[in-house]
C-alpha cells in the first residue's frame, strides 16, 4: 500500500466575529447596539471583528470610509444591497475586511494609503459578489481578493487575486517591492474582461483562463528561478498581445495553451521605441502610443535579452525574430494542433481538471472556468480558485497542498 502524508493549508476568507449587528431600514428605530436603520450607524458602532448583516434594499447614505476589521453581508444570501455612495477602505496592518453583495451603481470602491504598513502583515481585503463603476485598491500593503464582481470600468490592485469577475479592464500595478524569490504569486484568473495590464515585478504572475481582447505584459518578476504564466486564455478576434522588449532585465515567460479566435494578433511596432513608451519594461505608459495593426515581425521577445520565452501549443505561430547562436535568449516555439480540444500543452502540469489533456482556451487547464460553475448537489457555497500541489506524488512523500478560496456565506 502506498502511503502519502498530506498537509493541507487552506486559506478561506472566513473570520471569527464578535457581535452580529443587524441593519433594517424598515425598523421604527434601532437600539444603537445590535439593531440599526442604516449602514453608517452600524459601522460607527462596530468594533474590529464584528459582523454587519444588512437587509436587502436601497440605502441612500453618505460616502463611507471604513477602517475596521468587519464582515458586511446581506441578511439573505444571494440578495443585493443597493448602496448609493462611494466606499473607501482605510486599511491598517493586520486588517481583515470582507464585503459581499453590495451594488454601488455609478459609485466605486477604493482604498486609502497605509502609513507604516507591513508587507508581512498586510490589510486583507475581500470584495465578493459586488457591483460598482471602479474597484481600485491601488496602494501598497494590501492583499486584495476580488472575487465574482461586476465592475463596469476598471479593477486595480497591487497584490492578490482577481478571479471570476466581469470588468472593462484589470490592472496589476507595482509595489515598492521587487524581484521576490518566494512562491507567492499574483493571480488573474477566469475573468471576462476587455483588457488586462500587468505592471508589477514583485511576485510571479499567473494570467489564466480569462476571456479578453488585450493583454499588455509591461513589467513582471524577472527572477531566473521563477516562471510567469499566460495560459489557457481565450483571445477574441483582432486581439492585442503585447510584451515589453525595451529595458527588459530578463525573460522568464511561458505563453501556452491559449486560444485565439482570430489570426490578427497584433504586436509592438518598431515606432514604439520612441521615448521608451508602451514597449518599455521601465515605463508606466499604457496608452495606445503605437499602431498595433498586425505589425510583424513581433518586436518581442527581444533576442538580445537573457532568459527564456516559451510560445507553445497556442495553435498559431508568433512571427518573431529567431535568436542566433550569439543571442542569450532561449526561445521555444511549438505551434501545436489548431484544434482546441486536447490541443493545449500535453505536460501533466497543464492537465484539465478531469485529468485529461489540456484543452486550449478558458475551459482547459488547472484554472478552467468550468471549475467555478459546477453543480453543487449539497448546496455547497465554497469555491477554490487556486490550488498549489506537486504534479508528481511518490510513496512516503510529505506533500504540502495550498489552496485559496472563499465561501459565499
Amino acid at each position: 500500500m502506498k502511503k502519502i502524508t498530506t498537509l493541507f493549508i487552506i486559506a478561506f476568507s472566513i473570520q471569527s466575529y464578535a457581535i452580529d449587528r443587524f441593519v433594517n431600514p424598515n425598523l421604527t428605530a434601532g437600539n444603537g447596539t445590535t439593531l440599526f436603520t442604516n449602514i453608517t450607524s452600524a459601522i460607527t458602532a462596530a468594533v474590529n471583528g464584528d459582523k454587519i448583516i444588512v437587509s436587502s434594499g436601497t440605502y441612500n447614505e453618505a460616502a463611507l470610509t471604513i477602517g475596521k476589521s468587519l464582515q458586511i453581508m446581506p441578511q439573505t444570501p444571494g440578495t443585493t444591497i443597493n448602496f448609493n455612495a462611494n466606499i473607501t477602505i482605510a486599511g491598517f496592518p493586520g486588517m481583515k475586511f470582507e464585503i459581499t453583495g453590495f451594488n454601488l451603481g455609478i459609485y466605486s470602491f477604493s482604498s486609502s494609503p497605509i502609513t507604516s504598513g507591513s508587507y508581512s502583515n498586510r490589510a486583507k481585503i475581500s470584495i465578493i459578489n459586488c457591483s460598482s463603476t471602479n474597484l481600485n485598491i491601488n496602494n501598497d500593503f494590501y492583499e486584495s481578493n476580488i472575487i465574482k464582481n461586476t465592475i463596469s470600468n476598471e479593477i486595480t490592485i497591487k497584490y492578490g487575486n482577481v478571479a471570476i469577475n466581469n470588468s472593462g479592464s484589470i490592472k496589476l500595478m507595482d509595489e515598492a517591492l521587487s524581484n521576490q524569490s518566494n512562491l507567492e504569486k499574483n493571480l488573474i484568473v477566469a475573468n471576462v474582461v476587455t483588457s488586462i495590464i500587468v505592471y508589477n515585478d514583485d511576485f510571479k504572475v499567473v494570467v489564466a483562463n480569462n476571456s479578453l481582447t488585450s493583454l499588455i505584459l509591461k513589467r513582471w518578476n524577472p527572477n531566473p528561478n521563477l516562471k510567469n504564466y499566460v495560459i489557457n486564455n481565450t483571445f477574441s478576434n483582432n486581439s492585442n498581445l503585447l510584451v515589453s522588449y525595451i529595458n527588459v532585465p530578463y525573460y522568464n515567460i511561458v505563453v501556452s495553451s491559449n486560444e485565439f479566435l482570430g489570426t490578427n494578433v497584433s504586436s509592438f511596432g518598431a515606432q514604439c521605441n520612441t521615448n521608451c513608451n508602451i514597449g518599455c519594461y521601465t515605463s508606466e505608459i499604457f496608452s495606445n502610443q503605437c499602431n498595433f495593426g498586425g505589425q510583424y515581425p513581433s518586436q518581442f521577445p527581444n533576442p538580445t535579452i537573457s532568459g527564456f520565452f516559451e510560445w507553445t501549443y497556442n495553435g498559431i505561430d508568433l512571427d518573431c525574430t529567431i535568436p542566433t547562436a550569439g543571442n542569450p535568449l532561449v526561445l521555444t516555439k511549438i505551434i501545436g494542433s489548431t484544434t482546441a480540444v486536447n490541443g493545449g500543452n500535453p505536460n501533466h502540469n497543464f492537465y484539465d481538471i478531469d485529468l485529461t489533456l489540456n484543452d486550449r482556451g478558458v475551459n482547459g487547464g488547472p484554472y478552467s472556468q468550468l471549475n467555478y460553475n459546477a453543480a453543487n448537489p449539497n448546496n455547497s457555497k465554497a469555491f477554490i480558485f487556486d490550488l498549489d500541489m506537486p504534479a508528481d506524488l511518490f510513496p512516503g512523500q510529505n506533500v504540502e497542498i495550498k489552496a485559496k478560496g472563499y465561501h459565499k456565506n
